[in-house]
């Protein structure tokens, strides 16, 4: 995996890639944030990028990032402020799709963190999911419930020692 910016390209290697307007980041873009985003590697062909700091404004193909880390893949565009920064594999297939298919990209995200994200990224043509709903709320039992069960169990007790 790699990002081209400014004629550039940068492995996203093993371990944490910093993009911000420190002069220590791996990728520096003036008028960011210092640490601005941080780009983790996930094997050959796939990333995932986060904010560095909270209020850091990112975009993905044009949607914003959340507050958890999003998936990156080959064809993607990330945008901080007024730089892109292009996603690209070498070992894409040549002539293969640039983008993931309808959906894939929260598919992708609840394999990786086991929840749903807490937004969707929207995604062209896809209408968006309604929101699971919870079962009612049961009202909480009172104490006078079981003491009429038990006084009901114990007539049938005494009732069948008394009729045996």
């Amino acid at each position: 995996m790699e990002l081209e910016y400014g004629g550039r390209r940068y492995p996203v290697a093993e371990g944490e890639l910093v993009l911000g307007a420190d002069t220590t980041s791996s990728v520096v873009l003036a008028g960011a944030q210092p640490r601005h985003a941080v780009i983790r590697a996930l094997g050959e062909r796939m990333a995932t990028i986060r904010a560095a700091v909270a209020g850091a404004h990112i975009a993905v193909n044009g949607v914003p990032v959340g507050p958890d880390p999003t998936p990156l893949m080959h064809g993607d565009t990330i945008q901080i402020g007024s730089h892109q920064l292009k996603v690209l594999n070498p070992t894409h297939p040549t002539g293969g799709p640039n983008t993931p298919p309808a959906g894939a990209r929260e598919r992708l995200h609840d394999t990786l963190f086991g929840l749903p994200r807490s937004t969707a990224t929207p995604v062209q043509g896809v209408p968006a999911a309604a929101p699971r709903r919870s079962a009612p709320p049961q009202p909480a039992s009172s104490g006078r419930t079981w003491i009429v069960v038990a006084a009901v169990a114990s007539v049938l007790v005494i009732a069948w020692l008394l009729l045996r």
